[in-house]
């Protein structure tokens, strides 16, 4: 209940605040000038890392500024990154940390004894689906033996189907209901038909 209150006061806030600058907002998702676009995406990782703001708000307004599949790379790129850097931190800089951050985790057990049968489809499977919350598998799996082109190739495959929709709900979200609600349509069926593949190889 509590990390349900504490999202819905991110949100809110966030659209309070969206908001109350929305006139020069709206001015800013409109210039699509490419001179901005070294700037989106370090803010991509930053927000990636660190996430100020919520990374499916920043997925969003991508999608709204730079189009669909531009904002998509945009993203794609962005958790690449971010992702990239997590795993290094957890092998080789922040150890005893990030090994107390993720005891906590409840899930843990089932994210190991998933690496321990493929690393590199239990992390492609953890992105396309939410079995194990992203800052987890980030962190894990620089603290596991793990390879990082494993790991990095994994999360590149497994994080475009979602990149795409940030940007793709951003970019439909004031342009037409009808296709925003058949984008989300075929999201939805793509999990569900990854889901099935997952269960296979789990019981394999």
């Amino acid at each position: 209940m509590r990390k349900v209150f504490s999202v819905v006061i991110v949100y809110g806030t966030m659209l309070f605040i969206a908001f109350l600058f929305r006139d020069s907002l709206l001015v800013w998702l409109n210039e699509s000038d490419s001179s901005q676009l070294p700037f989106m995406f370090f803010f991509a990782v930053l927000f990636g890392i660190i996430p100020v703001v919520p990374f499916t708000v920043f997925g969003g307004m991508m999608g709204v500024k730079y189009g669909v599949w531009v904002g998509a790379i945009i993203n794609w790129t962005g958790t690449i990154g971010a992702s990239a850097i997590i795993f290094l931190f957890a092998r080789f800089v922040f150890i005893k940390e990030f090994q107390q951050f993720v005891s906590r985790f409840n899930k843990l057990k089932k994210f190991d004894d998933l690496i321990s049968d493929n690393a590199f489809l239990a992390v492609l499977f953890s992105r396309m689906i939410p079995i194990i919350p992203p800052p987890v598998v980030n962190i894990y799996s620089g603290l596991s033996s793990m390879l990082f082109k494993t790991y990095i190739l994994a999360t590149a495959i497994g994080q475009i189907p979602a990149m795409i929709m940030y940007a793709y709900i951003g970019n439909q979200l004031f342009e037409s209901i009808q296709s925003l609600i058949l984008g989300l349509s075929i999201y939805l069926g793509f999990i569900i038909i990854v889901i099935p593949f997952y269960r296979w190889w789990r019981t394999s």
